[in-house]
């Protein structure tokens, strides 16, 4: 997959994904609004991975707790979601890094 975004700003979003404690096994992620996925809380890469490949697709793409029952019937947290990734932040914050990176190379 070709990396559409900078290893510091995927490390940002890292860190942002909620915590999955108790019965929250799963995180549903979306991009705008519309469910882009529920992923495996043991899957955090492929969490990742997924946000990677729509970045630039949506403004915003967020993340709730979640945990799918036996019946693959998905619960989550409707009311409370944790951001991402922001577009408008992350390319600000690439920006800024190429800044620096072309301010330290040049003597």
């Amino acid at each position: 997959m070709a990396t559409k975004v900078s290893t510091a700003v995927r490390e940002r979003w890292e860190h942002r994904f909620p915590g999955l404690t108790g019965r929250w096994t799963h995180w549903k992620v979306t991009g705008d609004g519309a469910i882009l996925a529920v992923v495996e809380g043991s899957r955090l890469t492929d969490a990742l991975d997924l946000i990677e490949k729509h970045y630039g697709q949506f403004s915003s793409i967020k993340a709730s707790r979640a945990t799918v029952n036996e019946n693959s019937e998905l619960t989550d947290e409707e009311d409370h979601f944790s951001e991402i990734s922001n577009f408008i932040k992350d390319e600000k914050i690439m920006s800024q890094e190429t800044m620096r990176t072309i301010q330290e190379t040049d003597y």
